[in-house]
């Protein structure tokens, strides 16, 4: 369940690899030497390095509120509170639930696997049954909490794992993107994806994914400029609305009490933790 973090430790032990995003994206941006042709599929790829560096490398500490839609169907909410830190080299997170009342006191940890192919070590703490379950029958691609976000849409993701098919300029709200379109190099329900990259610093402002390429998108995903927070590097939707044509819903998510870089302890992300369903510190929400 990727929303992003990187405790001090983690960003002193990162910080190579994002300043090496940053000079990629200056050298996609600055464009080659004078007589070398770019290769557009190769900036295209720095580009998306940079994007994913800024998005996925950051952790953050927040309340999530999720709210699905159907039509003139009154709107399922749910909320939790999330923390994530890098705990040597891996992402792990941890979330209490808070609503709806029949899931209030569940918690989750999630365990980055060391392979960016496969998915995340998943533990559950069901407060009807006083015990925690390791979650094996999850695929990333499954609804979370029957919203239109999948559990790959939580997770950290890793450039390797793509190869970039096309690039074009194009725009969001009037600001300058570049419209990276990538396929995966794992299996994956869809055939393509499509990221919004802005030019000025490689935020991703909106997600679009196809089952074919000849076909229209089935789920859009948009970030709006205005609720990204940039901090240390760090480029966090705190509101991403979701369009899933083949469910025909809608789904908002927004993240109150954002921080990022807080001084969380190792022991938070564990299985006697999970077990004692402790509370995140620094979070007023409850």
């Amino acid at each position: 369940m990727q929303l992003g973090l990187a405790m001090p430790e983690a960003r002193a032990m990162r910080w190579p690899q994002r300043s090496a995003g940053w000079l990629g994206l200056a050298l996609a941006l600055l464009g080659p030497p004078a007589g070398i042709a770019a290769d557009p599929l190769s900036e295209a790829q720095r580009l998306l390095e940079s994007a994913f560096e800024h998005r996925y490398s950051c952790a953050v500490t927040g309340v999530v509120r999720i709210s699905t839609r159907k039509g003139s169907a009154q709107a399922r909410d749910r909320r939790l509170h999330v923390a994530a830190k890098f705990v040597h080299g891996r992402l792990h997170t941890y979330a209490i639930f808070r609503e709806p009342e029949y899931v209030r006191g569940m918690a989750f940890l999630g365990v980055e696997s060391d392979d960016p192919t496969k998915s995340e070590q998943q533990f559950v703490y069901l407060p009807s049954m006083a015990k925690v379950r390791r979650v094996s029958g999850s695929q990333p691609t499954d609804s979370f909490l029957g919203t239109d976000l999948s559990y790959h849409d939580f997770q950290r993701q890793h450039p390797e794992t793509y190869r970039a098919t096309a690039s074009t300029p194009g725009s969001v709200a009037g600001e300058a993107t570049r419209l990276v379109s990538v396929v995966p190099l794992f299996s994956a329900p869809y055939s393509n994806v499509e990221y919004e990259i802005a030019i000025a610093d490689a935020a991703i402002l909106g997600t679009r994914y196809y089952k074919r390429a000849d076909l229209a998108p089935y789920k859009s995903m948009q970030m709006p400029r205005a609720d990204i927070i940039l901090q240390q590097g760090c480029s966090v939707p705190t509101r991403v609305v979701v369009d899933d044509a083949q469910r025909g819903t809608h789904t908002e998510l927004t993240i109150s009490e954002l921080r990022t870089n807080a001084e969380l302890d190792d022991t938070l992300f564990t299985y006697s933790a999970l077990q004692a369903r402790r509370e995140i510190p620094g979070l007023g929400d409850r």
